[in-house]
């Protein structure tokens, strides 16, 4: 029996880790090797978050969101992959916001800067806020992390259930389906 539950563990992490590229894996690895003994906070988001708790998206980078100092300490932790320096500014989502059969522009600004780490684009956010339309400014965005193991390494990464609520309110139906797909199945994770 003890055989059995062992290849059953085994069969299950081979669909997770085989969905998440190895690459992302090394990468966020040598995250943890510079950042872990800095104590700085910081938090997985973007695709690669979601992919970590087994939402079905396919991530082209890592994104970490922290608030201003720990942008900063994270520079300084690898300046010599990045050309710029923090930088505070505002971008324009690819994506609207749909809001009663309308759309909308959506804006993200942050204190934010962007390097290479073994060949992965590494896109750092603090402090973040987001503006649909000329409404104002959304506050920052805070949120108490949920941490996923990363071959052994306690890995924060964005709560699904903020995520689902972000994309709710932008009115993006099919992210936050996918998102409550996962929620569904497990909801006692999920709280």
């Amino acid at each position: 029996m003890y055989t059995t539950d062992i290849a059953k563990i085994r069969q299950q992490l081979s669909r997770v880790l085989a969905v998440i590229d190895p690459i992302y894996i090394d990468t966020i690895l040598s995250l943890h090797k510079r950042l872990d003994k800095e104590h700085i906070f910081w938090a997985i988001g973007g695709n690669l978050g979601e992919t970590l708790r087994a939402v079905q998206v396919e991530p082209d980078c890592i994104e970490i969101l922290t608030d201003r100092k720990g942008a900063a300490q994270i520079f300084m932790a690898f300046k010599e992959f990045s050309r710029k320096g923090v930088l505070f500014q505002t971008q324009r989502l690819e994506r609207k916001a749909v809001a009663e059969d309308m759309e909308y522009p959506v804006y993200a600004r942050s204190y934010y800067f962007d390097f290479s780490l073994n060949g992965v684009k590494v896109k750092v956010y603090g402090d973040l806020q987001f503006k649909v339309g000329n409404w104002e400014w959304g506050d920052k965005l805070e949120f108490t992390p949920e941490h996923v193991s990363v071959v052994g390494a306690k890995t924060a990464i964005v709560p699904l259930r903020l995520k689902y609520q972000l994309y709710q309110d932008l009115g993006w139906a099919d992210r936050a389906e996918k998102i409550s797909q996962v929620i569904d199945k497990h909801p006692s994770t999920f709280r």
